[in-house]
C-alpha cells in the first residue's frame, strides 16, 4: 500500500478518503508493506506532522513492513529531521533514506516530538516546557503559561484514556511570519479515539454514533469517558481557551474532525482518517 498525500499537506483531512479502510489499529489491517510517499510534498504543517509520526509507528507495532520516503524539497526535510520526526520512526523499524542530513538544532523547536506514557512523564515535559519558552522574549510570561499548560492537559488527556498501544506525542514550535509570532502545539496518540473513549460512560452510551458526534460532546463541560463530572474538563478548557481572537484549534479522532479558528468552522464533521487522536493549537504571542 503506497499513501501519496498532496504538494501542500495541512493534516490527515487532506489524504485520499480510500485509505479510511486502512486502519492500521485494526486486528485485519494486513498490508505486507506501507509506503508512506513524501517526495513531492512541497509544504508539511505541524497537524500533518502527527499523521506522518502515528501512522507508521502503528504500522510497525504490527510488525508490517514501512517506508517513509522523505520530500525532495530540502527545507522541507530539514524541517521533520529538525522537530525529530525522521529520529523516532527510524528508532521503530521504519525504513527511511534521508540522504544523510545532518541533523541541525532550529531555536524555533522549543520542544521536538517528545514521547509520554505517564503522568510523570506530562509533568516533567511540561515543566521543561515552561522553561524553555523563556527564552522567547518576544513573547508575554503569560504566554508561556497558556503554551505549557495547554500542552499539559493535552497530553494528560492522551496518557489517561487513549490506551494508545505507541503510547503518546507532542511538540512545541514558535513562530514568526508577516502574520504575527504565535506557538504551535500538537499532541496526538494512536488509541482508541474519543468516541470509544466517550462510549465507557454508560450514561452516553448509544448516545454517541459518529466521531464527530463524540469530539463535539468532548468538546462540552463535564463530559468524560469516567462518567465522573469532576473529570471532563481538559479538552474543554483548551476548546474555551482557544476560542478566543487568533488562536486556532484543531481536534481530529478517527474519522472526525473540529476546527475553528481564523477562517474555520466552528462544528465538527466527518473527514478522512486520523488513527487515533490529534489535537493542534495556535496560540499568537
Amino acid at each position: 500500500m503506497i499513501i501519496t498525500p498532496r504538494r501542500q499537506f495541512f493534516h490527515a483531512g487532506y489524504l485520499p478518503p480510500r485509505f479510511d479502510t486502512y486502519d492500521p489499529r485494526r486486528p485485519d489491517f494486513n498490508e505486507a508493506h506501507v509506503e508512506v510517499d513524501l517526495r513531492a510534498c512541497r509544504f508539511i504543517r505541524p497537524p500533518a506532522v502527527l499523521w506522518c509520526l502515528m501512522y507508521p509507528l502503528l504500522s510497525r507495532f504490527r510488525n508490517h513492513r514501512c517506508s517513509l520516503y522523505v520530500p525532495e524539497n530540502l527545507g522541507v526535510c530539514l524541517y521533520l529531521k529538525s522537530i525529530g520526526l525522521f529520529q523516532i520512526l527510524k528508532e521503530s523499524g521504519v525504513e527511511i533514506d534521508d540522504r544523510g542530513i545532518e541533523q541541525r538544532d532550529d531555536p524555533q523547536v522549543v520542544l521536538p516530538l517528545t514521547k509520554f506514557e505517564t503522568e510523570s512523564d506530562v509533568d516533567d515535559t511540561a515543566n521543561d516546557v515552561y522553561d524553555a519558552l523563556g527564552q522567547f522574549r518576544q513573547a508575554s510570561h503569560n504566554v508561556y503559561s497558556v503554551v505549557s499548560e495547554t500542552f499539559g492537559e493535552l497530553a494528560y488527556n492522551a496518557v489517561q484514556h487513549s490506551e494508545s498501544p505507541v503510547d503518546g506525542y507532542g511538540f512545541i514550535q514558535f513562530y514568526e511570519s508577516r502574520q504575527g509570532r504565535r506557538f504551535v502545539c500538537g499532541v496526538a496518540d494512536g488509541g482508541i479515539g474519543i468516541r470509544r473513549s466517550l462510549e465507557r460512560n454508560p450514561a452516553l452510551k448509544g448516545l454517541i454514533p459518529y466521531d464527530w458526534v463524540a469530539i463535539e460532546r468532548a468538546t462540552g463541560e463535564g463530559v468524560s469517558g469516567t462518567g465522573d463530572r469532576t473529570r471532563g474538563i481538559g479538552l474543554y478548557g483548551v476548546s474555551e481557551d482557544m476560542r478566543r481572537r487568533e488562536r486556532q484549534l484543531i481536534v481530529h479522532s478517527g474519522i472526525g474532525s473540529l476546527q475553528f479558528g481564523e477562517q474555520m468552522q466552528s462544528r465538527a464533521s466527518k473527514t478522512r482518517l486520523f488513527p487515533g487522536t490529534a489535537v493542534y493549537v495556535s496560540i499568537p504571542c
